[in-house]
C-alpha cells in the first residue's frame, strides 16, 4: 500500500518495461564530481550520463502478484559516475518525467529524484541522427542536443556502472526540522538488448537554471552516444548508509 491510504496512487512493486533509449556519456572534472556527490559516495571516473527514453508498457508487480500498468510516457535523467567501497555505480542527480503521476512510484519508493517535465523529446530526425531535449515543468529547455549515430558496434546501450543506481532517499519530518528517512539506497537496473544499439557522438548544451543547475556539470571532453531498444527491469532497492544533512550537497533552489 502507498499514500494516500484511502485511495493509493500505486502499489509498490518491481518494474519491467520496454524502452527506446538514448545514452550520452561525457567526462567532467574530478573537482565537480567530488563537490556534487553525497558522502559516503566518492569519485570513480568523473563521468556524467544523460539518458532520454520512451517507457513503453511499464508493468509494476507487487509482492502479492498483482500487476499495475502505465501508458507509454517519456522520461529522462542525469547521473554521475561514483563509487561506494569498491563498487562503481551511478548517482541519480535529476530525473524528469513527462505527464502527471508517472514519477510517483520511483520517487516515493526508491528516492529517485523525479520532477515533472513539460516535455521530454527524443526524435529520429533523419537516418543516423537523433535530437533530444529535456524541459522543466515551466517549459524551459534544460538540455538540448543531437546524436550522430554511424556505428553498429557490438557495445551495450549503457556502460556497466549505470546498472547500479545510488539515490538519496530523503523524507522531511512533519515537525518541520530534520528527516524521517535519510538513507542511501542501491537499486539494480538490468538492461537486456532487443536490437543492436547504434553508437556515435553527441553534441548538446545546458541552459542556466537556478532550480535545475545542470550546467554546473561542466563538459570536459567529447560525448559518446548509444541509442536503441531494450528491456529494462528494476528490482527492489537496498538501504545502505544513514545520511546526515552535512553529507547532502545542494545546489538548486525551489522555483515555485
Amino acid at each position: 500500500m502507498s499514500m494516500p491510504v484511502f485511495a493509493p496512487l500505486y502499489s509498490p512493486g518491481t518494474e519491467s518495461v520496454s524502452v527506446r533509449w538514448l545514452s550520452v556519456v561525457y567526462p567532467t572534472t574530478e573537482a565537480i564530481a567530488a563537490a556534487v556527490l553525497p558522502r559516503p559516495l566518492t569519485v570513480s571516473e568523473p563521468e556524467v550520463l544523460i539518458w532520454v527514453a520512451e517507457f513503453i508498457g511499464a508493468e509494476f508487480t507487487s509482492a502479492s502478484g498483482s500487476v499495475e500498468t502505465r501508458p507509454a510516457y517519456m522520461q529522462a535523467g542525469i547521473n554521475l559516475r561514483c563509487r561506494r567501497d569498491q563498487q562503481d555505480g551511478a548517482y541519480a542527480i535529476g530525473t524528469y518525467v513527462e505527464g502527471l503521476n508517472h514519477g510517483i512510484l520511483g520517487r516515493e519508493l526508491f528516492g529517485l529524484p523525479k520532477k515533472q517535465s513539460r516535455a521530454v523529446r527524443l526524435h529520429e530526425t533523419s537516418p543516423g541522427r537523433v535530437d533530444f531535449a529535456i524541459h522543466d515543468a515551466a517549459g524551459t529547455a534544460l538540455v538540448t542536443g543531437s546524436a550522430d549515430l554511424s556505428s553498429t558496434a557490438d557495445q551495450a546501450i549503457i556502460p556497466d556502472w549505470f546498472a547500479t543506481q545510488f539515490t538519496a532517499k530523503i523524507i522531511p519530518s512533519a515537525e518541520g526540522h530534520g528527516f524521517d528517512i535519510s538513507r542511501l539506497v542501491r537499486i539494480p537496473f538490468a538492461f537486456n538488448g532487443i536490437t543492436p544499439p547504434r553508437h556515435g557522438e553527441a553534441t548538446f548544451e545546458f541552459a542556466e537554471s537556478r532550480s535545475d543547475p545542470l550546467h554546473l556539470l561542466t563538459v570536459n571532453g567529447p560525448a559518446r552516444a548509444a541509442y536503441g531498444n531494450a528491456r529494462l527491469d528494476i528490482d527492489f532497492g537496498t538501504y545502505l548508509d544513514q545520511l546526515d544533512q552535512a553529507d547532502l550537497p545542494t545546489f538548486g533552489t525551489p522555483s515555485w
